[in-house]
Formats: C-alpha cells, sequence, structure tokens
C-alpha cells in the first residue's frame, strides 16, 4: 500500500538507481513540492530531485533547477542541463528566457556538464539557435565546437545562416559539423556557388 511517492524516495534513499528510474515515469506535477523538499538533500536525493523536476516538474521548480547549474556537484549540474530543457518543452515562454545559463555551461569545467548542456540546447531545438550561434563566436574552442555540433542535430533552416559563416572557421570540427549540416539541407552547393 506504499504510494508512488513513498516507493521513489525508498528506492532513492537505498540507492537503487535501476527501481529509482522507474518509478520516476509514476510521479506527477503535484510531487513537485515534494520534489523541491528533496532536493534539499544532498548527494544521490538532490540528483534525484532534479531527475524528477525534469520529468514532471511545473514552473515554480525553474529558479530551482537553474540555480543547480551552478550546484559544486557536477552529475547535479549534468541532470540540471538536461532538465532545463525537457522543462522548456512543457513551459517554453517561462524557460525561455533561462537558456542563456543552460549556454553558460558549454565552457563548464566538466566534460559531462558540458555535454549535457550542448545535449539539452539540441532538444530544444529552433528556440536556441539564436543562442547557439552567439556561442559559435567564442574564443574558446570547445564551447565552438559544442555549439555547432548542437546546431547540426538540430539541423533545420534556422541552423544554416550561422552555420554557413563558419565554412571556413579555424576549427575543422566546426568546419565539418557546418559542411555536414548545409550538405544534409541540400544548401551546400548553392551556397559554395553564391561564395564562389
Amino acid at each position: 500500500g506504499k504510494s508512488h511517492w513513498e516507493r521513489f524516495c525508498a528506492a532513492v534513499l537505498s540507492g537503487n538507481d535501476k527501481q529509482s528510474e522507474a518509478l520516476v515515469a509514476l510521479l506527477s506535477p503535484s510531487d513537485t513540492p515534494a520534489l523541491l523538499d528533496l532536493a534539499q538533500n544532498t548527494g544521490e536525493g538532490r540528483w534525484w530531485a532534479v531527475r524528477g523536476l525534469a520529468q514532471v516538474g511545473n514552473e515554480r521548480a525553474l529558479s530551482f533547477v537553474v540555480a543547480c547549474l551552478a550546484d559544486a556537484d557536477a552529475g547535479v549540474r549534468s541532470v540540471a542541463a538536461l532538465a532545463l530543457s525537457s522543462l522548456h518543452q512543457r513551459h517554453p515562454t517561462a524557460v525561455q528566457p533561462l537558456l542563456v545559463r543552460l549556454a553558460d555551461c558549454l565552457a563548464d569545467e566538466d566534460g559531462l556538464v558540458r555535454q549535457c548542456a550542448a545535449d539539452g540546447l539540441a532538444q530544444v531545438g529552433d528556440a536556441a539557435v539564436d543562442l547557439l550561434a552567439a556561442q559559435l563566436d567564442s574564443e574558446n574552442q570547445g564551447v565552438r565546437v559544442r555549439a555547432a555540433g548542437a546546431l547540426h542535430r538540430i539541423g533545420t533552416l534556422k541552423t544554416a545562416a550561422p552555420l554557413y559563416h563558419h565554412l571556413d572557421d579555424s576549427n575543422p570540427l566546426v568546419r565539418h559539423y557546418a559542411f555536414e549540416t548545409l550538405d544534409r539541407l541540400g544548401l551546400l552547393t548553392n551556397l559554395l556557388l553564391v561564395r564562389g
């Protein structure tokens, strides 16, 4: 007779990640306050709270998830990056101005956080293109590569213009992503003729 929430908490506290992940899917938006309470814990409880908010969190969760992008724990920062992109799917208007914080994570000191930020922005899609385009001008080579990679994964017509301007980027991976995306969109031949 335990509730889904009680079973979820028991799985988290016992360190049973497989069961915790299965039970996340059974949470509901009404569990948001309890998840925010769980988030006050350190360690695994905090990570799973952010994971749960990614699944069911409402707009009340946004300030907390954004704060987690600067958490001391790289694992929490990583899950927060993906959580913000998930929350964007349900609350695009509220999350849109917060995506700049996610773009900042492309330069995080931890590689997993950087990758999760790039993956999260790619999942956001066209709404992240302008932010990613701005990152293509970064002096940080890694930021430029991750931004170009995210634009490549988005791969819509909106990504064509920023990538076109980086066909001659000094970084070969940025050039590769630009070339491949424009080619996949069927624009490369025409654009190269214009450039010529």
